[in-house]
């Protein structure tokens, strides 16, 4: 049988240049060996958007991002697309995984600080929920009994809370659960666009409004990319417009960057290679993307299908669960005298 994989995203903006080096490239590739699952984690997306007019903006949020899923090359027909919150027993698997998940395991996360960083959360904003992101993240994956986890490296170590807990379970209550190991992208995480944000000072992020969205049009990722510059000071293999060299013209990244440094490469012209490389990867997308939008009611579908796939995976892995830890047997024996009961008192007494 094939392994499976799991991954996701969280209906917080549209997916970008980042999401694509990091890890989309790799989903379109590992779905023809695995068994894919791809959730949109919008329980994970209220860990730092917990108020209603996030909430009510997230279903605009969650249709776009399937529909990148889509424009990218996820084919549904072999890639189950859920919706996280539409799925409940993730809900009750993660509160069985809390029972043996450590505490400080939790808070020494740095991975925990960054989105609380990034969502504007002052210290005593970090919520229950966010300290337990990894718990559900590992509910996640653990629902599926996912073998493959491709993540970027900054995600690395949620994937290292799962296996722990997977390995936890299995010595408490047997073996059930395999354990998942992170895939992670031969790219690094892209910097992202400087516009007057200091944007390639950090990683290309929806929330910090420094992204080439895929939804982009050639105008603005031309506009975008245009604002890389060689930084003073700054080493040139640290240099962000090196970063995409490498994502996007990886055989003559090296070339381009002696070129830099010997004074035989012009910025101006290693941009626009760049550039050109960005819009040939992102053609075919919106190709594909014009068909989506051409057939209302696709993401809708294909949204439906997937959770109601993932629910039965789900029900099926809780079902397990309950049986391992024997809170399974414990209510069917109490069903069971129950049922004896009520039979003794519908039989009728002997003459």
């Amino acid at each position: 049988p094939r392994e499976r994989l799991l991954t996701g995203d969280r209906p917080t903006g549209p997916l970008h240049l980042g999401h694509l080096v990091g890890s989309l490239r790799s989903r379109v590739a590992l779905q023809d060996e695995h068994e894919c699952f791809v959730l949109v984690a919008d329980l994970h997306a209220l860990t730092t958007h917990p108020r209603k007019e996030d909430i009510a903006r997230m279903s605009g949020h969650v249709r776009a991002i399937v529909e990148d899923l889509l424009a990218v090359g996820i084919d549904p027909a072999r890639t189950t697309i859920y919706l996280q919150s539409a799925v409940p027993a993730v809900y009750d698997l993660a509160v069985l995984l809390q029972m043996i998940a450590p505490r400080r395991r939790l808070e020494g996360l740095t991975t925990l600080q960054s989105l609380a960083t990034a969502a504007g959360l002052p210290e005593d904003g970090v919520t229950m929920g966010l300290l337990g992101y990894p718990v559900l993240q590992a509910a996640d994956i653990l629902m599926a009994r996912a073998h493959v986890v491709p993540v970027g490296q900054d995600n690395v170590e949620h994937v290292d809370v799962a296996r722990e807990l997977a390995t936890a379970f299995n010595d408490l209550y047997g073996d059930l659960f395999p354990i998942p190991r992170a895939h992670v992208a031969a790219c690094p995480a892209l910097p992202g666009v400087d516009r007057g944000l200091g944007g390639s000072a950090h990683k290309m992020s929806k929330s910090l409004g420094n992204a080439v969205a895929l939804r982009d049009g050639p105008e603005q990722v031309r506009e975008k990319l245009g604002t890389l510059r060689l930084l003073p000071s700054v080493p040139v293999e640290d240099q962000p417009l090196l970063a995409f060299a490498r994502a996007f013209l990886p055989a003559e990244a090296d070339d381009l960057a002696r070129g830099i440094t010997r004074g035989t490469s012009s910025e101006a012209a290693v941009r626009e290679a760049i550039v050109a490389a960005v819009l040939a990867e992102l053609e075919p997308i919106w190709a594909r993307r014009a068909e989506v939008t051409a057939d209302p009611g696709r993401v809708e579908e294909v949204l439906v299908d997937g959770t109601i796939r993932a629910r039965e995976v789900a029900y099926t892995t809780l079902q397990s669960v309950r049986e391992a830890m024997g809170l399974e047997p414990a209510w069917q024996e109490l069903v069971d005298i129950t049922e004896r009961r009520v039979r003794t008192r519908k039989t009728p007494h002997p003459a």
